[in-house]
């Protein structure tokens, strides 16, 4: 039960979440926290642009997202898929495994942020702002 409520919650929050970044445009109206790793460094970190990635996302601008962050773009089918997976699997009464991914993808996973952090504070196509 308690596996349940937490899948309902998740879902409820993503909605709500999803409703307030359809309506309100980050930059420009509503609270939207700057990065606090751009506000210490001046550097972007591999999150910086999710928001208004995801603002133009659920406005039908996929390309205009994919220029604000590209990796985002790209994981978010398959965050989608896990985060289904899992719901389907715990609404249907199952136990989900801890963990599915090999560790060979996960660091993969690892070395694509951590290079998508570096060049996009190169000054270097496609990373130049």
């Amino acid at each position: 039960m308690y596996r349940r409520s937490t899948v309902i919650i998740i879902w409820l929050l993503l909605l709500a979440g999803a409703a307030y970044l359809f309506v309100f445009e980050p930059g420009k109206t509503g609270f939207f926290p700057a990065c606090p790793f751009r506000l210490l460094t001046g550097f972007t970190c591999p999150g910086c642009g999710t928001t208004r990635a995801l603002h133009q996302i659920l406005h039908g601008d996929f390309a205009a997202a994919f220029v604000l962050n590209p990796v985002l773009v790209l994981a978010i089918p398959f965050l989608v898929f896990a985060l289904l997976r899992y719901s389907v699997i715990v609404m249907r009464g199952g136990v989900p495994r801890p963990n599915a991914l090999p560790a060979p993808f996960i660091y993969v996973i690892f070395a694509v942020i951590v290079s998508f952090w570096i060049f996009r504070n190169t000054p270097f196509y496609p990373f130049v702002s």
